[in-house]
């Protein structure tokens, strides 16, 4: 990936465009961008791409809502996290990409279309439910970079309120994604050629999420229920297209 090269300029719209996404829902940027990275960038890279730029999008977008983070409700999802991304770490080392993406895929379209038909179930055990919503995010987070699905789904199946899924979202990614670094650091999948392509990209993020946040404020909290559900669903399919090798 070239600086100023055609497969530098298709991320760079890439990365605003999810971005955008990013700074109106709280969420969506890897599960946006990952789709389109794989057809320039290794599955490893792309990764690591998404968990860099993701750390800084997390930490824009905590500076606009930082008081409105819910720490009590996102612990037992970051303890979760916590014991879920050594694992993803291993995993990504040795699981066929192709078996992951079509497996997560299809995971995050089902969770999404049950709870878009309403077939939702409020847990009693909150602490517990997000726990593991946090352990299978961890696991996603530093083998696909997708880890988004599990804690968001959990999130709106939970009737959070919009302004804290939106906040509470950016601080734990935030942890997750460093996290997650560091643990793929350890594994020997972190390339420094990598890291300068991606800060490269880094005035398409910072131009994408402030417009995303600045649409946020004015969206009302139904759509943005559905607009996250419906982001989901479409990532689960680019997902399951590149793992059978429809898109690549």
């Amino acid at each position: 990936m070239d600086i100023f090269s055609i497969s530098w300029a298709l991320a760079l719209c890439a990365v605003f465009f999810a971005a955008f996404i990013r700074g109106v829902t709280g969420f969506g940027f890897a599960l946006i961008l990952a789709p389109i990275l794989l057809l320039i960038l290794t599955p490893a890279n792309v990764v690591v791409v998404n968990l860099f730029l993701g750390l800084l999008s997390n930490i824009l977008v905590l500076s606009y809502s930082f008081k409105k983070v819910d720490l009590k409700k996102i612990l037992p999802m970051v303890i979760g996290s916590a014991l879920g991304i050594p694992l993803g770490a291993w995993i990504i080392v040795l699981a066929a990409p192709a078996t992951l993406k079509i497996l997560i895929g299809g995971v995050t379209i089902s969770c999404a279309v049950l709870l878009a038909l309403g077939f939702s179930r409020t847990f009693t055990r909150e602490k517990l439910g997000s726990s593991v919503a946090g352990f299978l995010s961890g696991v996603l987070s530093s083998s696909t970079s997708l880890g988004g699905p599990p804690v968001v789904l959990f999130m709106h199946n939970q009737n959070w309120q919009k302004d804290v899924i939106h906040s509470s979202l950016a601080a734990y990614f935030l942890f997750t994604c460093f996290w997650s670094l560091v643990a793929l650091y350890m594994s020997d999948l972190v390339d420094t050629q990598i890291i300068v392509g991606a800060a490269s990209l880094t005035p398409a993020l910072l131009s994408g999420v402030g417009l995303g946040i600045m649409f946020f404020r004015r969206i009302n909290a139904l759509y943005f229920r559905r607009l996250s559900i419906a982001i989901a669903v479409c990532a689960g399919i680019l997902g399951i297209l590149s793992g059978l090798g429809v898109i690549s």
